[in-house]
């Protein structure tokens, strides 16, 4: 079972133990995030540009009311190779913006909110085509990203 804190995909929060429920719209205090039958991320009926499509699905979180701003954590499901990638949707009165995708294609994922940012820390991965050892070596590292005004960097670094 999925260890997301605010993620869809998570019922655990209130001791619920039940299938993951594929949602495919979230209302912020701005509009409505969606997904088309395509699996395309839409905000008010229309896509991001560049877009954002499903590799198998996508989740979206419950949004974060920071400031005179929702953002939404977009989760990129995909596959063994790449179990999930991310996306932080910042949706305001004048529109919605995403940030690039980030993350190391592990799905174990931990969220901390601090003021006016978000954290999502997570350990490395490596495929199953890896050896052990790197699978290991991978699973011991630890990956934070921090979301802030729409950007989010890795050790201090924009993600691109």
């Amino acid at each position: 079972m999925r260890k997301y804190i605010f993620g869809i995909t998570l019922l655990l929060l209130a001791g619920i133990s039940a299938p993951a429920q594929e949602t495919n719209a979230i209302t912020t205090r701005f509009g409505a995030l969606t997904l088309s039958d395509a699996g395309t991320l839409l905000f008010k009926g229309a896509p991001f540009k560049p877009t954002i499509e499903a590799n198998n699905s996508l989740d979206l979180s419950k949004p974060f009311e920071i400031g005179a701003a929702d953002v939404v954590l977009v989760t990129d499901n995909g596959g063994t190779s790449c179990p999930a990638l991310y996306y932080l949707v910042t949706v305001t009165k004048s529109g919605a913006k995403v940030t690039p995708s980030f993350g190391t294609c592990s799905d174990l994922i931990k969220i901390k909110r601090n003021g006016d940012s978000i954290s999502v820390s997570m350990p490395g991965y490596q495929g199953p085509s890896e050896s052990k050892r790197a699978q290991s070596r991978a699973a011991r590292e630890r990956h934070v990203f921090i979301y802030r005004a729409g950007v989010v960097t890795e050790n201090g670094k924009p993600v691109k």
